[in-house]
């Protein structure tokens, strides 16, 4: 495909992108009209969070950025953090399971869903496996290719990562505190694995010295920027970009974390002399720092370890681009001397 004659900057209306998205909001807004609830600033929070997601939602599939993202890798991995990360966490915290739930028949109706998905994704190894699977199976650059050369494997591609940021998030912004939702300290813990994993990827694409995705060839590479530069800042967007939204995303969970802790204060019962209440509610601020200081020691373990696991993977990229780039050019040496 000659590059000139790429219409990039065109938005595409396609009617599989617009229908689905315009019935999710027309049933929004219907839940949300037939709920009838007082309009609180939470809830106005709440549906403005949900509006901003389906907005980027809609820009992401049908924007001049859509387009290009089949002739830029950049641009795709731009497009793939919009949708694995920006887009769902948006549409989590505006918990639209109520609205969306109202706008259906009563017969249709289930209470219970909020309880089956934490049953059938339930488990944290099992929700964040999948969000990362979603991340490196279509990073693998066969089924990479195959989906930038396929426009039904690359809705596929979109529609996998879109559902596997939803379940991860949900899981992650669940108002529901253990053991009815996750812990906050391992909600921290999968946040700071998918962090590690992005920061993994991203430094080695960044640093490669080889071209991995040569389908964007083939459709024709915009703006005349080369391969390695195009592979490199695609690269950068999954280390930096992504990573910091992960970790923004820690900071509100401890956020969480400290509020719920608030409310369980506040609900505390009356104090009484016994031992189990001066155990569980201390009066004194000595007794208090005491209470906190195991999960206080857990928390900065952990952040240190985050910080060295970062060192760490960095290190490791640039040893095996070193490697590479070796064995690059032990190979290009005995094919000249083949030659000669």
């Amino acid at each position: 495909m000659a590059v000139a004659a790429v219409a990039w900057y065109r938005w595409s209306f396609e009617p599989a992108v617009i229908i689905p998205i315009a019935l999710v909001c027309l049933a929004y807004g219907l839940g949300a009209l037939r709920r009838r609830a007082p309009l609180s600033a939470a809830r106005l929070w709440r549906h403005l969070s949900f509006a901003a997601g389906m907005a980027i939602l809609w820009l992401t599939l049908a924007s001049p950025l859509n387009t290009m993202a089949v002739h830029l890798y950049l641009m795709q991995q731009m497009q793939d953090a919009l949708l694995i990360i920006l887009v769902p966490i948006l549409l989590v915290l505006a918990a639209p399971g109520a609205p969306l739930g109202a706008a259906l028949p009563g017969s249709l109706r289930l209470p219970a869903m909020p309880a089956i998905v934490r049953g059938a994704f339930g488990s944290a190894t099992l929700t964040t496996a999948l969000f990362i699977a979603a991340v490196f199976v279509w990073q693998w650059p066969p089924y990479h290719d195959a989906a930038i050369l396929s426009p039904p494997l690359r809705a596929a591609m979109h529609l996998s990562q879109l559902a596997a940021g939803l379940l991860f998030w949900a899981r992650i912004f669940d108002p529901a505190p253990a053991p009815i939702g996750l812990g906050y300290a391992r909600r921290l813990m999968m946040l700071w694995i998918v962090a590690l994993s992005h920061i993994g990827l991203g430094a080695y694409l960044t640093l490669k010295m080889t071209i991995l995705y040569p389908a964007y060839d083939v459709m024709g590479r915009l703006f005349g920027i080369s391969p390695l530069t195009d592979e490199a800042t695609g690269g950068f967007i999954i280390w930096v970009p992504s990573a910091l939204l992960c970790l923004a995303a820690a900071i509100m969970v401890i956020h969480m974390w400290g509020r719920h802790e608030d409310r369980v204060w506040a609900a505390r019962p009356a104090w009484s002399p016994s031992n189990s209440d001066a155990l569980l509610y201390p009066t004194t601020g000595e007794a208090l720092v005491e209470l906190a200081r195991p999960k206080n020691r857990k928390l900065a373990i952990g952040v240190v370890g985050f910080v060295f696991a970062i060192y760490a993977m960095t290190i490791f990229a640039g040893v095996l681009n070193h490697l590479n780039d070796r064995r690059g050019g032990l190979v290009a040496h005995a094919v000249g001397s083949l030659a000669r």
